[in-house]
């Protein structure tokens, strides 16, 4: 019985699915250039840029947020219209509770 050797040379599909995500993380990183992107940018943008199915891209990732990770090194940005529309939510509840103590107090 002899041992796998590490120096095996890579088939074609290895070499197609290589290419893939290349190419996807190629197209993410050119549409996620611009600070704000990540929010509006989603999956199928990125896909059209890669000129594939949204399939071909959750072929190779299984989220947004995997992609941005792979494709950006880092964890996805948090700021965007749902965050800033639940932070607001949250300031007004704060806001509420401050008024309603002050109210009670006095």
């Amino acid at each position: 019985m002899s041992l796998p050797t590490t120096t095996e040379t890579p088939n074609k599909r290895q070499i197609a699915k290589a290419a893939t995500q290349a190419k996807l993380i190629a197209a993410a990183r050119r549409l996620w250039a611009e600070p704000g992107t990540y929010e509006a940018i989603g999956i199928r943008e990125i896909a059209d840029e890669m000129g594939m199915s949204t399939g071909a891209v959750f072929a190779n990732v299984a989220s947004k947020a995997d992609l941005w990770r792979i494709a950006m090194g880092y964890e996805p940005p948090v700021d965007g219209p749902a965050v800033r529309k639940l932070l607001r939510a949250e300031a007004g509840r704060a806001a509420c509770a401050v008024a309603i103590a002050e109210r009670e107090a006095a």
